[in-house]
């Protein structure tokens, strides 16, 4: 007969979700296990120690802005480096630089003289508006609202291409709408110790079971090669690994190829993030990180982290550090690969229509499945899903 280690909640997945979902249910009380397939919390938010430098798994960042963010972690324990409120952009004619004149008043003059504002970029104003009323694909949504010109072609369209993890305009643009006015709201930025911090803090005072995939989930039990668990409740948090277990959880990814290049120069001023506004290559973001959190390289060094998107093609070493001397102006041939991470599953893919109510789902009466797979693909998603969960157990 089967013996089973029993508990309130069973947790599966130590990513954001399945951390921030099992912490509030601890707050309140409950009895929780988290299982996890990997040596580590985090899933696809986890950082790595290459030879001194601290690599996150892909580019990414954090958004202090993010309104779940300040209700699972003392923001302030993470150590935030927040990158600057710029945008560096390559263009035929030279690098031309984007300020924030919310933040900084200064940096109008400079913003309408860079030739990147246009009459044309009133425009973005009535996408907004738009995407309130209707959601569509988010470039038929610019074309729609006379969004045109370099700010939407050079700025917007390749950054929201970083974030997204896409550039075909399909991104929902309620979606979108959403993303941009959170980077309006925060500056993004990352933890000293790398991404890993988040997920970790989430886990302090957690029972966290690593190194035990789960091969089977029943309504209030759940099979590892090692035992059998059951409980009242379970939380499917597993995020691209766990189609075996919902099949309702499968969803469309989209790939990214992150290139890591160590560097004694750094090759700009500050960190602030570089696009090309030509599309002309493969690399989608890029910066000096280094720069905005010294810790992630050792000293005299710095780390230079180059973005592509897998649904143009596998970029090649050369052809990202032939770009990245574009983008930056300066020979790269001497630059060190510290580490490439090939991500097929980096975000799920946000599709019109974009239902904002849907953060939970039922697999039965006793199986909750949340992440950002839920419809919000970002950190808020997965973090918000998590506690929408407990708070579902809760009720």
């Amino acid at each position: 007969m089967t013996e089973f280690t029993e508990c309130d909640v069973l947790v599966v997945g130590a990513g954001l979700a399945g951390l921030a979902c099992a912490q509030r249910l601890v707050d309140r009380g409950h009895d929780v296990i988290v299982l996890e397939s990997a040596d580590r919390v985090g899933g696809r938010v986890t950082s790595d120690d290459v030879d001194g430098f601290i690599v996150d798994r892909g580019f990414q960042v954090l958004n202090p802005a993010y309104p779940s963010l300040a209700e699972v972690v003392p923001v302030g324990r993470l150590g935030l480096r927040p990158f600057p409120r710029a945008i560096a952009v390559r263009r035929t004619d030279g690098l031309s630089t984007l300020k924030d004149p919310t933040r900084d008043p200064t940096a109008l003059a400079g913003d309408l003289s860079s030739g990147l504002v246009t009459l044309g970029s009133a425009g973005l104003g009535a996408f907004f508006a738009r995407a309130a009323a209707v959601d569509e694909p988010y470039r038929r949504a610019f074309d729609v609202a006379r969004f045109t010109g370099p700010l939407r072609d050079e700025v917007v369209e390749p950054f929201l291409a970083g974030v997204i993890c896409e550039d075909q305009g399909a991104t929902s643009s309620r979606f979108v709408s959403w993303l941009l006015r959170l980077f309006a709201q925060g500056t993004p930025g990352v933890p000293a110790r790398g991404m890993r911090a988040l997920p970790e803090l989430l886990a302090r005072g957690l029972d966290v079971r690593l190194n035990t995939p789960v091969t089977e989930v029943a309504s209030g039990t759940v099979r590892t090669d090692g035992g059998a668990f059951a409980a009242r409740s379970v939380v499917l948090a597993a995020g691209p690994g766990c189609a075996h277990l919902a099949p309702s959880a499968s969803v469309e990814w989209h790939g990214t190829r992150t290139f890591w290049f160590a560097c004694d120069a750094a090759p700009a001023s500050d960190a602030r993030i570089h696009v090309d506004g030509r599309r002309t290559g493969p690399v989608t973001t890029t910066c000096v990180t280094s720069l905005a959190a010294p810790s992630y390289a050792p000293d005299g060094r710095h780390l230079v982290p180059a973005l592509t998107l897998t649904e143009r093609g596998v970029a090649s070493e050369q052809d990202v550090r032939s770009h990245l001397a574009e983008i930056y102006g300066v020979p790269t041939d001497g630059w060190e690969v510290v580490a490439v991470h090939d991500l097929p599953h980096t975000v799920p893919a946000v599709r019109p229509p974009y239902d904002t109510g849907r953060r939970v789902e039922r697999r039965d009466d006793r199986t909750l499945i949340c992440g950002d797979l839920m419809g919000n693909a970002s950190t808020e998603g997965a973090l918000a899903s998590g506690l929408a969960a407990a708070d579902a157990i809760l009720a």
